[in-house]
């Protein structure tokens, strides 16, 4: 019988029936209750008839419902398609419509963005938790749309709970999930992994990280991000304990960490930025942070002077810098050493599950030592985008290999270098550098050489074509709370460091950047507001 993702919590409910499973506002459920209320979600969606791999949305706040209904559709044998409960209406529409959804489970909190979602989504039929348990009995949710399931609330879903599921036939090579990130255009690229994709990330960052049923996790990113795979997961493989994150406790940093202290997180995992703002502001001096024994961070470049002084502030944590896209999961990571940290920062060598290869523009590898472009192939690389195979013939490339057989590679689009060591580090990615009077630029260089300066908290640097095949360079600083600088001083710095040509022409300053669901600087809404 092959392994399925929603075996973990088949196993964890065998050996830990009573252990907690995820805490969310105070509450928990345990993993006997997170198998049976999931096997209820399962037999819910059973009842209506779901076909073999149907997608499922999933549109809901954070909370105890959202791991209920994420086991309970990959249990039914469907594929669950995570949606960012913040979006709009209009996108929550265009991922059901792309995946070719017949199911969303919601809340009645998200009444008003599931209504709108599914009045544009042709194809959704059934959905499940919209209502709640006092609406009036007659009350029409959905005039335009047939529905049958649309009155089904969540407390009669967990009145389906039972300690068995469908029968189902399903496979470790059949699609799981299918996740969502914007690409430079802003329509969602749709990531589809299988089960087996899925467990072979989940199955190395147990082990790498030594996860055991006493440590507790932070839910910190949204649920339809990679990162969950990690704290759902991976936490139940280990038995642990995931503590999800409350609005409320994201709001201020200090909140924020008052919220590890009183849950004694032991592992965390999450952007840089979280990271750097409970570094400068979280006072974590007066917190008793003894309990976090692991600090991982992904996604984004973590600017080395924050990342030193959040080592100083938590000295018995060990930090972990994990590299990975939505489509390989995780792929290298290197544990960062006791003392003096190497700049750049490497992303370290490949985990156990996958292979890397650095190639220049015709895909042949490169000289140690030099740039090129990272490929990936693994357990953990996804199947593909759902539904778009232009774009998967882009990015999944073969390489012949011995035996005449050929090995698929995943193009990251990273500009990498390997080190003496082996490690690999982040150059930038492709397509952020820009040509400037004839001049490669590397933006990630230019928003380097601003954060050194002890004035600049965050820095980001953008291009804009300048109509003559070239272009010009802006940037956009939050400074620390002391600082007095302004453009001109900033400017002047930089001209220190960067040769003329790489000086952006216009320093914005601002109180903070607009930012994506996972925290990352939103570069397309802030080149909106620079350029505008």
């Amino acid at each position: 019988m092959p392994r399925l993702l929603h075996h973990l919590i088949d196993e964890a409910a065998h050996l830990s029936p009573e252990a907690e499973a995820v805490r969310a506002d105070g509450e928990a459920i345990t993993y006997g209750q997170l198998l049976r209320r999931a096997n209820g979600v399962a037999r819910a969606l059973h009842d209506t008839g779901i076909e073999p791999h149907a997608r499922v949305g999933v549109l809901l706040p954070r909370g105890l419902n959202v791991p209920v209904a994420f086991y309970g559709v990959v249990a039914a044998g469907a594929v669950l398609v995570p949606i960012d409960p913040r979006s709009p209406a209009q996108q929550v529409a265009r991922i059901l419509s792309a995946t070719g959804a017949t199911h969303l489970i919601t809340k009645p909190s998200l009444r008003r963005v599931a209504n709108d979602a599914v009045d544009s989504c042709p194809t959704l039929r059934h959905v499940l938790g919209l209502e709640a348990d006092d609406d009036p009995p007659n009350q029409d949710l959905q005039p335009n749309k047939d529905l049958t399931r649309a009155r089904l609330p969540w407390s009669a879903i967990h009145e389906l709970a039972s300690d068995t599921r469908p029968a189902v036939r399903t496979i470790d090579l059949d699609p799981v999930y299918v996740l969502h990130t914007s690409g430079s255009t802003g329509i969602p690229k749709l990531i589809r992994h299988t089960h087996r994709s899925a467990l072979a990330f989940v199955d190395w960052a147990a082990d790498t990280y030594a996860l055991t049923p006493d440590d507790r996790l932070s839910n910190h990113s949204s649920h339809h991000t990679c990162f969950a795979t990690f704290d759902y997961y991976a936490a139940a493989r280990a038995r642990a304990t995931t503590v999800v994150l409350t609005p409320a406790s994201l709001v201020l940093p200090a909140s924020l960490a008052a919220l590890l202290e009183e849950e004694a997180i032991s592992v965390w995992y999450s952007v840089p930025t979280a990271l750097v703002h409970l570094a400068l502001r979280g006072d974590l001096a007066s917190k008793d942070l003894s309990a976090l024994r692991w600090v991982l961070f992904a996604g984004e470049t973590f600017p080395e002077k924050h990342l030193q002084s959040l080592r100083q502030q938590l000295p018995q944590a060990r930090f972990s810098h994990v590299y990975g896209s939505t489509e390989v999961n995780v792929c290298t990571y290197y544990h960062l050493p006791d003392g003096p940290l190497p700049s750049p920062l490497p992303i370290g060598q490949a985990c156990s599950t996958d292979a890397t290869l650095v190639v220049d523009e015709a895909l042949e590898p490169v000289p140690h030592g030099e740039v090129g472009e990272l490929l990936v192939r693994g357990a953990t690389v996804m199947s593909g985008y759902w539904d778009d195979p232009e774009r998967n013939h882009q990015v999944l490339v073969r390489r012949p290999a011995a035996g005449g057989f050929d090995e698929i590679y995943f193009r990251t689009g990273d500009r990498v270098r390997a080190d003496a060591n082996g490690d690999l580090a982040f150059v930038a990615r492709a397509d952020l550098q820009v040509k400037v009077r004839g001049f490669r630029v590397e933006l990630q260089e230019v928003e380097t050489a601003l954060l050194a300066n002890d004035a600049v908290e965050s820095a980001v640097a953008l291009a804009q074509p300048d109509g003559e095949g070239s272009s010009t360079l802006i940037a956009a600083v939050v400074l620390t709370a002391e600082s007095d600088a302004d453009e001109r001083s900033l400017r002047g710095e930089l001209g220190a460091h960067l040769p003329a040509y790489a000086v952006p022409g216009r320093i914005e300053i601002l109180e903070r950047f607009p930012r994506t669901p996972t925290d990352k600087v939103d570069r397309k809404a802030l080149k909106a507001e620079l350029t505008r």
